[in-house]
């Protein structure tokens, strides 16, 4: 039978009849094999017995109305999720205050992570979280790779400059090594976003997720230029008008 949640521990079936249910009848599972925790408006299939619903499966995931009174870091609903998603997309935008703007732009990446290891539980997908991880891990790792590789040429260059051409040399190899090894780790940690975005506008039915990475795409590769900056923006409003309109997401 299909079914509507109208309240912990009670489906409204189809045909308006009305089933209770045990927590351990819910038989789909999230990433770590633990049972979903449904929520008012989610949508089931059941089997019925006499009064009682047994063989619970999720369906799809709804949020039936906005309310941030609902809020808990300890829950997987979508009203926590979406407020974290909305905070992670907004906080990164006031980066350019100056010296407390990295605060804000970790603190941004902190809400997303926990949106997104919230909804890959919800959804019980079993590669949401582990590639924004990745992703993450990949991108820090890219960074230092490429800030050491610019470092050591700088220096080099500079040692050269003050003729010791055979240190100089050699530091630039290096310089360049770090700096491909960067490169090669920032293309890799974009390939893990795509996934993330790409499976975040599958499960929500959104495109305005997968927008979203590719304007970050473009923005990151325009960035030397001032219209990067604003293509940047765009992106985490794009993110922000995605996070505000998830209403529903369906099961992995």
């Amino acid at each position: 039978m299909k079914g509507t949640i109208l309240a912990k521990g009670i489906i409204l079936a189809a045909d308006e009849s009305r089933y209770s249910y045990q927590q351990e009848d819910v038989k789909s599972a999230n990433e770590e094999g633990k049972p979903v925790v449904l929520s008012k408006g989610d949508e089931v299939d059941f089997i019925a017995e006499g009064q009682t619903a047994k063989e619970i499966y999720l369906t799809k995931t709804k949020l039936i109305n906005v309310d941030f009174s609902n809020f808990s870091l300890g829950d997987d609903n979508l009203s926590t999720i979406r407020t974290l998603g909305l905070a992670g997309s907004a906080l990164p935008i006031l980066g350019v205050i100056p010296f407390i703007g990295l605060v804000f732009v970790i603190a941004g990446f902190i809400c997303i992570l926990l949106a997104i290891i919230k909804l890959s539980n919800k959804a019980a997908s079993p590669t949401l979280k582990k590639n924004y991880i990745i992703y993450l891990v990949a991108t820090v790792v890219a960074t230092i790779l490429i800030f050491i590789g610019v470092t050591m040429g700088v220096f080099a260059l500079i040692g050269a400059s003050a003729k010791y051409g055979g240190a100089s040399g050699i530091g630039i190899a290096i310089g360049v090594i770090f700096f491909i090894a960067g490169i090669i780790s920032m293309i890799y940690a974009f390939f893990k976003e795509f996934q993330v975005y790409n499976e975040l506008s599958r499960i929500s039915g959104d495109k305005f997720f997968l927008y979203y990475f590719i304007c970050t795409v473009i923005g990151a590769l325009t960035v030397a230029i001032a219209i990067g900056y604003f293509i940047l923006l765009a992106a985490f409003i794009l993110q922000i008008i995605a996070w505000y309109r998830l209403r529903e997401i369906k099961a992995a």
